[in-house]
């Protein structure tokens, strides 16, 4: 397989065109005729043959890249065929975003506090409902009322958990805030589009109608979509920052480190040096968001829990 072409449409924005020989092809169709439940048609054939034979030879292309224009991409590229013929060969392109020039402010000494969500009172009578016997309910008022204590203490250590997770996320979202230098737009809009599905998806799973949101937070359609926006960028500015943290706290791992990891690695794959690249970068952002969080303060939650009469 033979490189091309290679360019930045803006920084950190890359395009490659790239071919295969008529040989390589058919090694690809032959190796697919070969296989179970090969196709007859022709087309679907040819189709299968070529994605092979990008699976299998664009590896040390993208290798080769990252190498020789020292890239750190940030995204699995994403092919299109330009022209196949059997008897020539094929010519394919393929995009993908990697680390543009980005400057990182201050890294650590973050402050975020603990929030956990307060307990309705329905919500605690309902707990003790499904996992509290006749005996337990029929207490004495004080038995009555040290079962409602211990019960929403076990209710709130869960939800001092699950806020000590969002608060950790939150100490990323603000190392996106250090971040500073222009992202490519695609990149950008692809995440925004990203974070508005899963919006909708929250939305229908708890049966809420988006004009009823935006009623209740006193937004408009444009007010909601510009601070969607704003959110998804500075999200990844904050998983891009931990790259540069990696960088700058020397965090990356060794390749004996990334062997094992792909070794027990159950997660899709896609062709070998893009794979390597994605768990070294997994496993480097993990040891950056310890570095961050290690070195920051997450103020802890009030002793007791808040219990409310009213909806959470």
């Amino acid at each position: 397989m033979k490189l091309e072409h290679f360019g930045m449409a803006e920084p950190g924005d890359c395009r490659v065109v790239f071919s295969a020989s008529a040989a390589e092809l058919e090694a690809a169709v032959q190796a697919e005729q070969a296989a179970p439940d090969a196709p007859a048609d022709e087309e679907e054939l040819l189709t299968n043959a070529v994605n092979r034979a990008i699976l299998e030879g664009f590896s040390p292309l993208f290798a080769q890249l990252m190498e020789e224009h020292h890239l750190i991409p940030v995204t699995d590229p994403d092919f299109e065929l330009l022209a196949v013929n059997r008897a020539e060969g094929f010519r394919a392109g393929a995009e993908f975003f990697c680390l543009p020039p980005l400057e990182l402010g201050r890294y650590t000494g973050f402050v975020q506090p603990i929030q956990p969500r307060p307990i309705r009172k329905l919500t605690l009578e309902l707990e003790i409902n499904r996992h509290h016997g006749d005996e337990d309910r029929a207490a004495d008022e004080a038995g009555k009322l040290a079962l409602r204590r211990r019960v929403a203490q076990e209710i709130y250590r869960t939800r001092c958990a699950q806020a000590e997770t969002l608060a950790e996320r939150e100490l990323i979202y603000q190392l996106g805030g250090e971040v500073k230098g222009t992202l490519p737009k695609q990149l950008v809009a692809g995440n925004y589009f990203a974070e508005q599905r899963e919006f909708n998806l929250r939305l229908q799973a708890n049966n809420v109608n988006f004009d009823q949101y935006l009623k209740v937070r006193n937004q408009t359609v444009e007010q909601f979509r510009a601070e969607l926006h704003a959110g998804a960028e500075q999200k990844l500015r904050g998983r891009l920052g931990l790259l540069l943290v990696a960088e700058k706290e020397q965090l990356w791992p060794t390749e004996a480190e990334v062997d094992a990891a792909l070794a027990g690695w159950k997660g899709e794959r896609t062709f070998p040096s893009n794979d390597r690249r994605k768990l070294r970068q997994g496993i480097a952002s993990q040891r950056a968001a310890a570095f961050v969080r290690a070195h920051s303060t997450l103020t802890p939650p009030p002793a007791e829990p808040e219990i409310i009469e009213a909806a959470e």
